[in-house]
């Protein structure tokens, strides 16, 4: 990690790892994005959600992706992000509530420095989302292309 406390391709290595949180599910956020994102009963509703055995009304998949989000841009690799290859094995094994505050691990599993552009490499990416009670809501694999670190 340089002085500046910014991390790039050049300072990961497989076994970095950082956690990120709480980020807390508000309601009337939740519901707005959920009208305009994936509007299904489940997601507006709570008699709708209880009805399908849920406690109330559940994020959606890409409402839990965005939260996501906000924890990748708080990481001090932010800046070296140049773009997002891929997600592979994307599960949500268990909902989101109005309510949870959610938290992320994210480790890195592999690296490979770029063979046409030697300013940047690959970085794998293992993440996990999960709230309060340690219960896992999202688990993915992402494939993320990172700037070296800019020569002094």
């Amino acid at each position: 990690m340089g002085a500046d406390n910014r991390i790039y391709f050049d300072d990961i290595q497989p076994g970095y790892s950082s956690t990120h949180g709480p980020y807390r599910v508000e309601r009337e956020e939740l519901l707005a994005f959920n009208r305009k994102w994936d509007p299904l009963p489940i997601h507006l509703d709570d008699e709708a959600a209880r009805s399908k055995g849920h406690r109330s009304i559940t994020a959606s998949g890409q409402y839990t992706l965005c939260v996501k989000q906000v924890f990748v841009n708080e990481a001090a690799w932010g800046d070296a992000v140049i773009g997002a290859l891929g997600f592979d094995e994307v599960r949500f094994p268990h909902p989101v509530y109005v309510g949870d505050e959610l938290f992320a691990r994210i480790e890195c599993t592999a690296t490979r420095a770029s063979r046409s552009k030697p300013d940047r490499g690959i970085v794998t990416l293992k993440f996990r989302l999960y709230n309060a009670d340690d219960v896992t809501v999202l688990t993915y694999i992402d494939t993320v292309m990172f700037a070296r670190r800019p020569a002094s």
